[in-house]
């Protein structure tokens, strides 16, 4: 896939009229196209281009299910956004775009996984052959050669997977609340009528992020009376009370 940049210029909106309309956009230094090509440099990535995306898009069903709404009220907003053609076909670019590599993140993902555990199986020989044949994919972390240590074995127990779930838990909650707060702060200090469509559809769709990981996070995942357990409560207590100022102030 191909994406071509048409204008190098700073999108701005059109001031024809009394009237305007704004649809969010990322800042973004990048044209259209040039995260893409990250993922095109090899022969491998090429051949396995369309295989990531499709898996990233499959893993990532669910959420856009759940933001269809959304997605097509921001659709709507930009039909009727009062800037030119052409400016509105990089705006839509630019949103294909990202959505695309987010796909490729995804399903890279679970390919270096599958890989990972498939060369714990293989002979070494083996392993490094598929090394050569197979290079690390674009949002992959470069490898930080190590002097081999003996260390002792770790036992992993069933307190100590707990322990990294709840921490999993807690962090996807702060980036959650962290997303809300910044939304409900750019809505608070917008002063433009043509954006505040957009600020609130965004406050809605930060919103309901937080509201499904407060579902996800189980009750009750901690041992009670433990530190992990009174730090969980008292992220889903702060996340709570923010949904309940948003709903009170905005949508209800």
């Amino acid at each position: 896939m191909m994406l071509t940049n048409r204008s190098s210029r700073v999108l701005a909106p059109s001031q024809s009229g009394s009237r305007r309309a704004a649809v969010m956009v990322r800042a973004s230094t990048s044209f259209p196209g040039s995260k893409v090509e990250q993922w095109l440099k090899t022969p491998f990535d090429i051949a396995s281009f369309g295989p990531r995306a499709t898996l990233g898009a499959l893993l990532s069903m669910p959420e856009k299910l759940q933001s269809l709404q959304t997605d097509v009220e921001r659709v709507t907003l930009l039909v009727q956004d009062p800037r030119s053609v052409e400016e509105k076909q990089q705006l839509v670019l630019q949103e294909v775009e990202d959505q695309l590599v987010t796909f490729l993140e995804r399903g890279a993902t679970i390919e270096s996984d599958i890989l990972a555990n498939l060369k714990v199986l293989l002979p070494p020989d083996v392993t490094k052959q598929l090394d050569e044949l197979i290079p690390p994919p674009p949002n992959s972390q470069p490898v930080v050669p190590e002097f081999e240590v003996e260390e002792p074995m770790v036992i992993y127990t069933a307190d100590a997977v707990l322990e990294s779930q709840i921490a999993s838990e807690m962090t996807e909650i702060k980036h959650a609340v962290e997303g809300v707060k910044a939304a409900l702060e750019e809505l608070r200090g917008n002063s433009d009528a043509a954006r505040a469509g957009m600020l609130r559809l965004n406050l809605k769709e930060a919103r309901d992020i937080l509201a499904r990981r407060l579902q996800e996070t189980a009750p009750g995942s901690a041992p009670a009376g433990t530190s992990s357990d009174a730090s969980l409560s008292a992220a889903a207590r702060e996340a709570t009370v923010l949904l309940d100022e948003v709903d009170a102030q905005f949508f209800m």
